[in-house]
């Protein structure tokens, strides 16, 4: 005679949790379409096919493409923001007192890494995909620009926090601006061009010429 089984039977998913999950499914297959085919490429019934979900309820979850894609690379974006803070909270001790001594500088070379990082990664690839199809797609354009704002916003305000006392010099937001321009700018160049090796000098030398910006030296001379 067999034993009744004791195993603890599987709690029934709550309607929440099936949608969240659907929802999930939804963004991580638009983040891979984006990135693996580009926008142009990533339609609905595509996105419907990678993630294992009805077009119905892609429809219920977000019903416009430019819904779908924004919100995804949202999605990736704050996936990305507790990555950041992990390594930040993996340096040493932010410096008190004189933040242009070497310690000081660890943290800026630091957000230095972290912003080519971040935009030399999948975040800023998806995005991309964006970005350019919003020049000619109104719809698009009205629906990222929000996202942009708030998300950029929310990347400076990381990178500021992980600088420390640094932060509060006079010219560490022009600093951490130039920064971002010049990640953004070796990530478009390694579509035609990947050389690691260049990009690598690239950001030596900017550290050298962002840490005189901050420096007394560099103070003098403005």
């Amino acid at each position: 005679m067999s034993q009744p089984s004791l195993a603890t039977p599987r709690a029934r998913r709550t309607q929440e949790e099936r949608s969240a999950e659907t929802r999930t499914r939804l963004l991580d297959a638009t983040i891979e379409s984006l990135i693996e085919v580009g926008y142009a490429s990533t339609t609905t019934t595509a996105v419907c096919e990678r993630a294992g979900v009805s077009r119905g309820a892609q429809v219920h979850h977000f019903p416009r493409k430019q819904d779908l894609v924004v919100a995804a690379v949202a999605h990736l974006a704050a996936q990305h923001v507790p990555v950041l803070r992990e390594r930040a909270a993996a340096l040493p001790p932010a410096a008190s007192g004189d933040t242009l001594q070497p310690a000081g500088f660890d943290r800026l070379g630091a957000v230095i890494e972290l912003v080519a990082e971040t935009f030399g990664g999948p975040l800023f690839t998806a995005a991309l995909e964006l970005w350019i199809a919003a020049r000619t797609d109104a719809e698009l354009h009205r629906a990222l620009v929000p996202f942009e704002r708030g998300a950029g916003r929310g990347l400076v305000q990381l990178w500021r926090e992980i600088a420390g006392d640094l932060a509060a010099h006079p010219r560490f937001d022009a600093v951490l601006e130039l920064t971002m321009h010049l990640a953004r700018g070796m990530a478009l160049q390694k579509i035609l061009r990947d050389d690691d090796g260049a990009r690598r000098r690239a950001i030596d030398v900017w550290r050298t010429l962002a840490e005189h910006a901050l420096s007394d030296a560099g103070g003098r001379q403005a």
